[in-house]
């Protein structure tokens, strides 16, 4: 647990004020806390959350929005600094909108966070100290195996390749990514100069990279198809490198331009997935690594078990789940990834799975499946949450829930369906899935 000072709550003096909010600036704050996104809080009258600050500093604030008695801004002119605030890793950093937090070390930004989501759950939900369990966390900085880099090639001579700027549309040019994995990284520099001063340039929407076990691959979205001349580039530039390209027409069809060989991630048990340049998976291989082996301790799956693996995707939590003997049936929202996912799956031996394409939104659906009797569900939605699957899941009973979220605001909203249904928390815990941003990813165990 990190302790820091906690200067008077709502400090705030005064500046000019404004109906909207915008445009203010001049806002002379104390923080009082970090919150889970890791915004800096101030307490009081007036609540305020502001980008870049941390707790015990003093800061004008530059307000972006307002509502009611809450003012949202960011960090300016920062006149005490935190003991806990650190100089950014990347030289990007201060424009860049891939990472939030670089301003803060990030041991001590997992715990403050870890503590505003143990508060904020305390207060709402009524969940007691004891049901949380330590966070899952990984190795940092390098740890993103998937990235989508940005194009802006509207000046031939001056092509810029990265990510967005923080607040904006426009694209920061970039020659390195330290969180990314060292082997998409260094592929940044070499792309863009061969797309630079190429006029064709102006085709390209966005370049996607996927770092596998052994081998990466690119795929390059087109809002226009060109001439042959930039698809000989790119595979050129695959052979040289030894990696996929993938191009992707702006219907949305993909053509392998380049295949060096079968790309694969790794979740847990020796298990694999093969997935599309647009097929979800987790972009920090060893958090959800752990995540997995987490869920598979909380579901104790047995060879008796029908057990229910909904919004499945390709089947990160489906395949383990299965590889124990247990019957599964898998859910998903997406029908190309239920395709991909049970050809992966019978392409390892795995046949105990039911493979199903059902929009996890209707209740009618979800009543209907939900009339096989299951012994336990896990539930991993989008950043939407899954509050009909609750709403259901309450009137049948399930003995057994695994919730895993990106979202902890959906997840307040969709656990006190649960908690109100005769569900109560056993085991919770944070998951930095993503380090030096402001999301947050969570999992839960509620039995009944």
């Amino acid at each position: 647990m990190v302790s820091f000072y906690k200067p008077a709550k709502g400090k705030v003096s005064a500046g000019k004020s404004s109906k909207s909010g915008k445009g203010l600036s001049g806002q002379s704050v104390v923080i009082d806390d970090l919150d889970w996104q890791g915004k800096g809080v101030v307490k009081g009258k007036a609540m305020y959350f502001v980008d870049g600050a941390l707790p015990g500093e003093a800061c004008h604030v530059a307000i972006d929005s307002k509502k009611k008695h809450t003012f949202i801004g960011r960090a300016k002119n920062i006149t005490q600094r935190s003991e806990y605030r650190v100089t950014p890793f990347c030289e990007y950093a201060n424009v860049c909108g891939g990472c939030h937090l670089q301003h803060i070390g990030a041991d001590a930004a997992l715990a403050m966070r870890e503590q505003a989501l143990k508060t904020m759950l305390s207060r709402t939900l009524n969940i007691d100290e004891e049901c949380w369990e330590p966070p899952l966390s990984g190795s940092r900085p390098h740890y993103r195996r998937k990235a989508r880099l940005a194009v802006d090639a509207r000046n031939a001579d001056k092509i810029k390749i990265g990510f967005r700027q923080q607040q904006h549309s426009a694209v920061v040019d970039i020659n390195h990514c330290p969180v990314l994995l060292p082997e998409l990284s260094v592929l940044i520099t070499p792309l863009k100069t061969l797309i630079n001063k190429n006029k064709l340039a102006k085709f390209i929407g966005h370049i996607g990279l996927l770092a596998g076990e052994e081998l990466v691959q690119v795929s390059v979205k087109l809002t226009k198809t060109p001439s042959n001349q930039l698809f000989s580039l790119f595979k050129a530039f695959a052979e040289a490198n030894a990696i996929n390209m993938v191009i992707e027409h702006s219907d949305g069809t993909l053509d392998d331009l380049y295949t060096h060989g079968q790309l694969t991630v790794s979740i847990a048990n020796d298990l694999i997935l093969k997935p599309q340049p647009n097929s979800f998976v987790q972009v920090n291989p060893e958090v959800n690594r752990k995540m997995v082996e987490q869920a598979l301790d909380w579901l104790a799956p047995s060879v008796d078990d029908y057990i229910a693996d909904w919004f499945c995707g390709l089947g990160n939590f489906t395949l383990p789940i299965a590889s124990t003997g247990a019957r599964v049936q898998a859910v998903e929202g997406v029908a190309d990834m239920v395709v991909l996912g049970e050809k992966n799956a019978l392409e390892q031996g795995i046949k105990n799975i039911e493979w199903h394409h059902t929009d996890l939104a209707d209740t009618d659906s979800v009543t209907q499946m939900l009339h096989q009797s299951f012994d336990k569900v896990l539930l991993d939605p989008s950043r939407e949450g899954a509050l009909t699957v609750c709403h259901v899941l309450c009137e049948a009973k399930t003995p057994l829930v695994v919730y895993i979220s990106c979202n902890p605001s959906t997840f307040t909203r969709d656990a006190k369906v649960l908690i109100d249904g005769g569900y109560r928390v056993k085991s919770i815990k944070a998951v930095e899935m993503f380090p030096f941003t402001h999301h947050m990813e969570m999992m839960a165990l509620f039995t009944r």
